[in-house]
């Protein structure tokens, strides 16, 4: 396996364009030298404030076992550069574009571009696949718009619509109570703060609406497989309902695993994702792989 880590816009990251993308390349099958296999790009969480390392080459390595070559993309987060919205989705849309640029090379079907996202790392996933045809990501990239399109999506525990995050986390009035540590500021400052940071702005209404990917569902979207927990309270579930709901509307191939419990962040709920503590959430969850693997078999993705 070859193992190496890029700038995604040019020769080195600048700070306009901080995005870096790691490669796990397998071997050449030395029975089947010019066999292709599919490709997934894979985008962590961590509220756009940087990127949860567990949702990163642990997975990689998961996909790979299944004769995937996997790429970790390091998108744009606070602690890089802007991660407002379209900038972490223009990484990705760079990212589809050129993992099929480099098909060849790196002995990839470029007919069989996966992208997994968790919790942050879902919302830019799923906007991607439900914008890429509009025209603004393209624009953002250089890159045609068939050649940014991922071939499937799989979204875990993931953040959807920043309206119904900001309506759950609000019922509770002790939101406004202030916390020390913040200098003074209440838990609505700070989930406002983190609204306006996503929205590029004020996070009015509209904005919310218009970076909501729902929003933007259509017929035109890529096979898409959702997990969730529902007990989730970061990404609340009945955003996951409200997107299945766009999605079938759409007629969107699709398919949604809700679990009754597991929280959220747990990753491919494994020993090389383990925390103290949260086995009994691991085991509840850990169905979602199998159950995404046979998915994206049965829309062609994967090999059988």
């Amino acid at each position: 396996m070859i193992i190496e880590t890029h700038a995604l816009w040019g020769e080195e990251p600048v700070p306009d364009y901080p995005a870096t993308f790691t490669s796990y390349l397998a071997d050449a099958n030395p029975k089947a030298p010019g066999a292709l296999r599919p490709a997934v790009i894979i985008c962590g969480g961590g509220s756009f404030t940087h990127i949860a390392r567990h949702e990163q080459e642990p997975v990689a390595l998961e996909f790979l076992a299944y004769g995937y070559q996997a790429f970790v993309l390091d998108y744009v987060t606070k602690e890089t550069g802007d991660p407002s919205f379209p900038n972490p989705e223009a990484d990705l849309a760079k990212m589809v574009a050129r993992v099929r640029a480099n098909a060849a090379e790196w002995r990839i079907d470029p007919a069989r571009v996966c992208v997994v996202g968790f919790s942050a790392g879902a919302f830019v996933c799923a906007s991607l696949a439900a914008q890429w045809k509009e025209g603004c990501l393209s624009a953002a990239t250089g890159e045609a718009a068939a050649s940014i399109r991922p071939d499937a999506v799989v979204l875990g525990y993931p953040l959807l619509d920043l309206r119904v995050t900001r309506d759950e986390q609000t019922r509770d009035p002790r939101i406004d109570l202030r916390v020390p540590k913040t200098g003074g500021k209440t838990g609505r400052d700070l989930l406002m703060e983190y609204l306006s940071l996503v929205a590029g702005g004020e996070a009015t209404e509209e904005r919310l609406q218009e970076i909501c990917p729902a929003s933007h569902v259509s017929r035109a979207m890529s096979p898409t497989f959702i997990w969730a927990t529902a007990d989730d309270k970061t990404c609340p579930v009945r955003q996951v309902y409200d997107f299945a709901s766009a999605l079938s509307a759409a007629g969107v191939v699709h398919e949604l695993h809700v679990f009754a419990a597991g929280g959220h962040g747990l990753s491919v709920a494994n020993a090389s994702t383990r925390v103290e503590g949260v086995e009994e959430r691991q085991e509840a969850v850990a169905a979602w792989l199998p159950l995404t693997h046979a998915f994206l078999r049965r829309q062609g993705v994967e090999d059988a």
